[in-house]
């Protein structure tokens, strides 16, 4: 999960009318039946010890409502997901760190917005299609062990998450999409999406689906014993300007991932992402992490983890800004220390220290240490 900068406002209004139409076809047309529904909070009490933009305390958050049936049709099994945020307190990076890849996943615009609402439909043994409200991150560029980690660079690589006029359909905004997905009987998966996004801030869009600049994504995931592999690739269907020139460019990029497991306790991962530089700041990511589980209490299934995430800003931003007599840093680093702790099956903390080097990429900035005791409570 990655927050967003703030979009046009109509860009946002024509996002949320379509996604509410979507979503209440969806609950209007699911048939009958017991369904399973999930409530959780979680919350973030983060400061800044040292560094960054000031100090301070900030407490962001949010409450997540989730419903998920499934039924019977023709010897197949539709599925149908719906989930709900309220997000609040959010600013902390912007405001407080000065970082750009967000400390902490849950840090985005307050509101309350429905994150997703699909129906999967199984179109052979082999082939389903999934249609609706998605977070392109559910499935596209995902790292189990990436999970444990706060900071959103570990759920979604930068390059990726600050792309398109309002973000690749992810948390806190999602969008209208379109998913594929092929099993190709023990040789991986083959996933494929078409989202409704806008490709360029600038531009003007209307409430038509799939005409402000279609993101497109192609993903393959091969899942060994111990070792997952995934490669992707996601562009714009419109193009935008470019920073250094009066051009028009496309935006893109490619992306890859390896997850290895080291018998029963040990997680290691690494991801690198590029992205054509001459649109997109960052133009190279480079995420890794290691989790050990079952870390330090026995018995408690907790999990304690150290990761690096490593954004790259490209060369045309850096001259971009060097031509307005702005000075920047080559790239934003941060290393993180994390430690979840469940308490029974409902209740879990989580303490965790990041320390940012270079936030923003702003030579202004001293290097930002963070605190941060994650809340987790699920129903």
């Amino acid at each position: 999960m990655h927050a967003r900068d703030e979009s046009p406002r109509a860009t946002r209004r024509g996002l949320a009318r379509r996604s509410a139409v979507f979503a209440g076809a969806v609950m209007a047309a699911a048939p009958a039946g017991a369904m399973d529904v999930g409530a959780a909070w979680t919350s973030d009490f983060a400061t800044v010890l040292d560094g960054g933009l000031r100090e301070g305390v900030r407490a962001p958050g949010l409450l997540e409502l989730s419903l998920d049936h499934a039924w019977p049709v023709r010897q197949r099994e539709l599925a149908l997901h719906l989930s709900a945020q309220h997000v609040y307190g959010g600013g902390f990076s912007e405001h407080w760190v000065g970082d750009l890849q967000t400390v902490s996943n849950v840090d985005a615009d307050d509101g309350t917005r429905v994150l997703q609402a699909w129906v999967e439909v199984p179109l052979t043994d082999a082939l389903a299609l999934k249609v609706g409200r998605y977070d392109f991150n559910s499935e596209f560029d995902a790292i189990e062990a990436g999970a444990l980690f706060l900071n959103s660079a570990q759920g979604i690589g930068t390059e990726i998450a600050q792309t398109g006029a309002v973000g690749p359909s992810i948390f806190p905004r999602t969008a209208l999409g379109l998913r594929l997905q092929y099993d190709a009987d023990g040789h991986g998966l083959w996933r494929a999406v078409a989202l409704d996004v806008e490709a360029d801030p600038d531009g003007e869009y209307t409430d038509t689906p799939f005409t402000g600049g279609t993101m497109l994504a192609l993903e393959y995931e091969h899942a060994a014993t111990t070792t997952t592999w995934k490669g992707g690739a996601w562009g714009f269907a419109r193009t935008r300007a470019a920073l250094e020139s009066e051009e028009r460019e496309p935006e893109y990029g490619v992306y890859g991932s390896v997850e290895h497991r080291l018998g029963e306790r040990w997680s290691v991962y690494a991801r690198l992402g590029l992205a054509n530089d001459d649109v997109s700041r960052i133009g190279r990511y480079f995420g890794a992490g290691l989790v050990r589980h079952e870390g330090l209490l026995p018995g408690r299934d907790d999990a304690i983890g150290f990761a690096l995430a490593h954004a790259r800003n490209g060369d045309p931003y850096r001259a971009a800004l060097r031509a307005e007599g702005v000075a920047t840093d080559a790239a934003e680093t941060a290393l993180e220390l994390t430690w979840r702790v469940p308490f029974g099956e409902h209740f879990a903390l989580q303490p965790d220290l990041q320390y940012v080097i270079d936030p923003g990429t702003d030579p202004s900035l001293d290097d930002a240490l963070v605190f941060i005791l994650r809340v987790d409570v699920t129903l």
